[in-house]
């Protein structure tokens, strides 16, 4: 039986590793795995970056509260202890995660 070979310049070129004109499984599944990895990419780099800007916000707010006078920093305890527990909450989590990826 003859395999049905691919038309110039179609969609499916890119799958076509060996670059034989023929789109075999073992290529579909190879492309699949390198969609899945570098969607997988894609995510960790979002969160790295999530949790980087955190800690740059915590530290830029921390340094900010010794310019800020006191009355002012007394009026935003309330929110800078809810941002400061949700930013630990977001680094946290993105260590963490990424420490149990990394034993599998």
């Amino acid at each position: 039986m003859a395999q049905k070979r691919l038309q110039k310049n179609s969609g499916y070129d890119e799958y076509d590793i060996d670059g034989d004109g023929v789109v075999t499984d073992e290529e579909l599944e190879h492309a699949k795995e390198i969609r899945q990895t570098e969607r997988d990419l894609r995510k960790s780099l979002a969160q790295l970056r999530m949790a980087r800007f955190t800690l740059i916000a915590m530290g830029a707010f921390t340094a900010a509260m010794f310019i800020v006078p006191l009355d002012r920093v007394e009026a935003l305890s309330d929110i800078s202890n809810l941002f400061y527990i949700s930013g630990a909450g977001i680094v946290g989590a993105y260590m963490g995660t990424t420490a149990w990826m990394s034993r599998k």
